[in-house]
């Protein structure tokens, strides 16, 4: 009977072995947690009703299993993460839309990368997936009711221009600029200095100190000391100077063609055009344009990297078409989109700042043109002070390559 029961007792564990042994195989085999992955951007609101999502549905119908999660994130929020004070930030995403004057700062940061065998920037991280030129926005309304029939061509015509329409009375000045954002400098200040066919940067050096970069910091000067730009253009950004110019509060703004698309849905097509950006007077040169550059990184720390990589290759493949939504009458027939092109192919757009940190060389530029608003220096003396900083900037971020 012993005998019996210790036979009993061996073959429970026996059972309760296998059992516990079986378990676990079905708990090892069982499938994986499905990749999801994040793509931060703030392209979500600017391209044709979901055509973003459209083109996250068909990249997860040829990598079926990938999930793919669209995270709005404005423009201003997304480079404060990325490049703010915080040393080891938490990335919002595994897949990240990225402005390409970010890359340098962000390649020493480390925390993305833009390059792998077989990945989509196969020449430099600085090569944009997609690009808009910055345009000269005008108010027809405003300059036909003030006797003018066509946009301003010259620095002397936008002066006339702009002493005849501005009224302190009336709420309404000439231009509105959007300086307190990280593009405030290249979208409003550098497309004068650009249209003078006047470079900031040649062969990796700074070349601020120049008579045209001079002469056209003098001319902004005293727009600003006559009153002639809207108030709070240090302290306000892209979104208070696009409101500025649908308003009517300001006859006229540069940015970036791609808000062709808002300003119409705001003002409608007959209120207003775009044109290429006022020249000094009697230039005849060749002038450059700023753009308005995208491209995407993918998060060193993803858990889900190669997804991450598949769909930055899928969204670059696809940028022709992204560029084509985001812009969506980008059409030779739309008069404003023909006039974008003729623009375009008049000058050469800029990138002279490609590979250089952005974020510094902005902070000194902004800094000084500050002081020179104010009237506390001479234009000359601005330019001389951003040079020297600029020289200092770059010889040390170099250094560190």
């Amino acid at each position: 009977m012993k005998h019996m029961d210790k036979l009993l007792f061996v073959l429970a564990l026996t059972i309760l072995a296998t059992g516990l042994a079986g378990y676990g195989i079905k708990k090892a085999a069982a499938p994986s947690k499905k990749p999801s992955i994040v793509f931060a951007q703030w392209w979500e609101n600017n391209p044709e009703k979901d055509a973003l999502a459209n083109l996250i549905k068909e990249f997860k119908k040829s990598n079926e299993g990938i999930e793919v999660v669209l995270k709005a994130v404005s423009y201003e929020d997304l480079y404060r993460e990325l490049l703010g004070a915080n040393s080891s930030p938490v990335l919002p995403g595994d897949v990240i839309a990225l402005d390409t004057l970010w890359i340098p700062e962000l390649k020493k940061k480390g925390d993305l990368e833009f390059q792998w065998q077989g990945g989509f920037q196969r020449l430099s991280p600085e090569t944009p997936l997609v690009s808009f030129i910055n345009v000269f926005y005008y108010n027809v309304d405003i300059l036909r009711e003030a006797g003018f029939s066509r946009p301003p061509k010259s620095r002397s015509e936008f002066l006339n221009i702009a002493r005849a329409i501005t009224s302190e009375e009336k709420g309404r000045w000439a231009l509105s600029l959007g300086r307190n954002c990280s593009r405030g400098i290249y979208d409003d200040i550098f497309p004068w200095i650009w249209s003078a066919g006047a470079e900031l940067v040649k062969d990796g050096s700074p070349a601020v100190n120049s008579r045209p970069v001079i002469e056209t910091l003098a001319f902004l000067a005293s727009l600003e000391q006559n009153g002639l730009i809207a108030p709070g253009g240090s302290s306000a950004d892209a979104g208070k100077k696009l409101e500025d110019f649908v308003s009517g509060r300001a006859a006229f703004m540069i940015a970036p063609a791609k808000d062709i698309e808002f300003v119409r849905k705001r003002i409608g097509d007959n209120a207003f055009s775009v044109s290429s950006i006022p020249q000094p007077d009697n230039f005849s040169g060749k002038t450059f344009s700023a753009s308005s550059e995208w491209t995407v990184g993918v998060n060193s720390n993803s858990a889900f990297r190669e997804e991450a990589r598949l769909l930055a290759d899928f969204i670059a493949e696809k940028a022709p078409l992204l560029s084509e939504k985001l812009m969506p009458r980008n059409r030779t027939q739309d008069p404003f989109y023909s006039k974008v092109r003729d623009i375009a192919i008049a000058g050469e757009s800029s990138r002279e700042l490609a590979g250089l940190p952005w974020g510094k060389l902005a902070d000194v530029f902004n800094q000084e043109l500050s002081v020179l608003f104010a009237g506390q220096t001479s234009a000359a003396d601005a330019a001389g002070a951003i040079q020297k900083k600029w020289e200092d900037v770059i010889s040390s971020h170099l250094t560190k390559f």
